[in-house]
């Protein structure tokens, strides 16, 4: 068997060797920072990946020898294009290299906005939908708002049909499809931007906006429904922003212990959480909520555990007590849940599935999840699942740069041992979404479902479009894309921030 140095040690001789060494190149000249962090990025990648046996070198001991490494960066202009090329080695799965997930953010995004609960930017997310009145085609609409935001405090709501930016009205689906949706992307991207827009009861209003920094609230809604004379709690937020930042409390860990409070004072026997636009964030915020769900008979048992590579367990991450070691549940709070009832979309992702998976053991049956339909290219209905993202990251900055890398480093399984979710996790009932609605109105379809299945144990009748009032003029949703209209896009992720250090 071929000896594995420890990991701690090969990381610290790499940047000593970066240290006094310079570059292998004919001309003797000194590395550029651009080659630095193409060397760091193979370098770590191969060290960390959860699929680092896929990966060259075959022997990670060679990787002291910086030649050896920059044999394999020479050919690349970027860090992101040696990543690239690390990710496309990973074993196929449907296809496609495994590892869609992992990335460099030389921008601090994820420290911010997951940390420190900050964003820069509008805080406006947009979708085009087809109806009725579209025909063929589809207008601009607002699928969710971030509150504290510019577009926040700019009036702007769900369900809102954006009528023109800065002027241009040629913003419908089929002129913008055209041109790679250029102006789009552009005004999201900008500094400044007029926006004319128009409500559900058709209110119209213009706007100037600044994408600027703002605090990051991702509870969308929270309230107790009384149904019946039973009281059935309801929690929307859209990010797993970190309840400790630097062990210190944040304003996110707050906002939930009044939530849950407020749960447990009116006695709630059945929960909504709603996670449809909810791409993840910090695993201890996941951990939290479980915690506050879960039975008290789960107590002291398996939350969930991780799968990591060779690497990580010679160092030690993986055993009891370790970075990585097995979570078990410690119940917080007073919470007797006889149900609990997650809202998904093809959007929830990662720490939001982690927190299903985990619970899903101690609830059995009594844990629902209700999802979308999508349509094939036929235009039939197709049941949605959610992303499939069981991996998850943690940040090394790479030297004494800004730039941060996220390789896909760990896999989480619940205490079934199950945690093979790739392709998304199948909803018990899917319906249509209803855009006009607020979170937490009880009509708005998927809300709806839920608040059904507690009163009768079983679903509606219908899950036609045309069974939704509201929006029976809806015909169909369209996509653009997302990464590079999505503000948090990389936001959208299981992070693990540490509490020890990789030096």
């Amino acid at each position: 068997m071929k000896k594995i140095f420890p990991v701690l040690w090969v990381l610290i001789l790499f940047t000593s060797l970066y240290s006094c060494k310079k570059s292998d190149n004919p001309d003797n000249k000194s590395d550029t920072e651009e080659d630095m962090i193409k060397d760091s990025v193979f370098y770590y990648t191969k060290v960390l990946s959860l699929w680092e046996g896929s990966m060259p070198p075959r022997n990670v001991n060679t990787l002291d020898d910086k030649g050896v490494v920059r044999s394999y960066t020479k050919n690349y202009a970027t860090g992101e294009e040696v990543l690239n090329y690390m990710m496309g080695l990973t074993p196929l799965v449907n296809g496609r290299p495994v590892d869609k997930y992992s990335f460099i953010d030389r921008q601090g995004t994820i420290s911010g906005e997951i940390e420190e609960g900050v964003s820069t930017s509008y805080g406006m997310y947009v979708f085009y939908l087809q109806t009725s009145a579209s025909g063929d085609n589809a207008d601009l609409y607002v699928r969710m708002v971030d509150k504290n935001s510019p577009a926040y405090q700019a009036g702007i709501r769900r369900g809102d049909r954006i009528l023109s930016i800065n002027g241009q009205t040629n913003i419908d689906y089929n002129t913008q499809k055209s041109q790679n949706f250029k102006l789009i992307n552009d005004a999201i991207n900008s500094r400044n931007m007029t926006i004319k827009f128009v409500s559900p009861t058709s209110v119209t209003t213009e706007k100037q906006m600044v994408s600027s920094l703002y605090n990051f609230d991702p509870v969308l809604a929270s309230k107790v429904i009384d149904q019946n004379g039973k009281k059935i709690g309801y929690l929307a937020f859209s990010s797993f922003v970190a309840i400790y930042n630097n062990r210190i409390p944040t304003a996110m860990l707050s906002s939930f212990e009044n939530i849950f409070s407020q749960f447990e004072g009116q006695n709630i026997s059945e929960l909504i959480v709603d996670l449809r636009y909810n791409g993840g964030g910090s695993v201890q915020t996941a951990e939290y909520l479980a915690n506050r769900i879960v039975p008290a008979s789960a107590n002291g048992r398996r939350m969930y555990s991780y799968k990591l590579n060779r690497n990580l367990e010679a160092w030690g991450w993986g055993k009891d007590g370790g970075e990585f070691g097995p979570v078990s549940y410690a119940k917080k709070g007073t919470l007797n849940l006889n149900k609990v009832y997650f809202l998904v979309t093809k959007s929830t992702a990662s720490a939001s599935e982690l927190l299903i998976n985990s619970l899903k053991p101690y609830f059995k049956d009594n844990q629902k999840m209700i999802g979308t339909y999508g349509e094939d290219s036929g235009g039939n209905p197709v049941v949605e699942n959610t992303f499939g993202k069981p991996v998850g990251f943690f940040r090394y900055t790479i030297g004494t740069t800004d730039v941060d890398l996220y390789a896909t480093s760990f896999q989480t399984v619940n205490a079934d041992n199950y945690g093979d979710y790739f392709a998304g996790l199948t909803p018990d009932r899917s319906t249509y979404e209803d855009y006009f609605k607020d979170f937490g109105d009880p009509q708005e379809r998927m809300i709806a479902e839920a608040l059904h299945y507690s009163l009768n144990g079983s679903w509606l009748s219908s899950t036609s479009k045309t069974a939704l009032a509201s929006v029976n003029k809806l015909r169909n949703e369209k996509y653009i894309n997302r990464q590079s209209i999505d503000v948090r896009a990389h936001a959208n992720g299981m992070y693990k921030f540490q509490t020890g250090r990789l030096k």
